[in-house]
């Protein structure tokens, strides 16, 4: 149960990252500066989809940021383990992607579900929520799986 509340916090941490990345790369795809970001976080908030390409473009780049940013901290702290891990990093590192890509499913599903109902960026948190379930007992049970004590 530890895990999960550290997965949980983790989670909770790469929601920020996601969802600031989305806003960045949807203004930046759109031409908008930068400087225009607490706006655009705003309009966000309240707004349903204009182009919902946008979007999806946008939830694709926070997802990637995200993942990487979430698969370092979860390492480090939520899945440390003195016996050592049964994959290598690297593999780790696929691993993760795979089982994000199924919780990135599960946030498309979620934000298409939502474009024209509620505004975009309440419709990217409920996918982010819905697909945390996927995403840790996927990375518990086989990413992060603990090396077999030897004989």
């Amino acid at each position: 149960m530890v895990a999960y509340g550290k997965f949980l916090v983790v989670g909770l941490t790469g929601v920020v990252v996601n969802l600031a990345v989305f806003v960045v790369t949807v203004d930046s795809i759109s031409g908008k500066p930068l400087s225009n970001f607490y706006a655009s976080l705003l309009h966000f908030a309240s707004k349903t989809a204009a182009n919902p390409v946008l979007y999806f473009i946008g939830s694709a780049v926070a997802f990637a940021v995200a993942t990487l940013w979430n698969f370092a901290l979860n390492s480090l702290w939520t899945f440390r383990t003195e016996v050592g891990h049964r994959h290598s990093p690297t593999r780790r590192l696929s691993l993760y992607f795979g089982v994000s890509l199924g919780s990135l499913g599960v946030n498309e599903l979620v934000l298409f579900a939502t474009e024209t109902i509620i505004p975009p960026l309440f419709g990217q948190g409920l996918g982010i929520i819905a697909g945390s379930v996927v995403g840790f007992v996927g990375n518990s049970r086989l990413t992060f799986a603990e090396a077999e004590a030897a004989g």
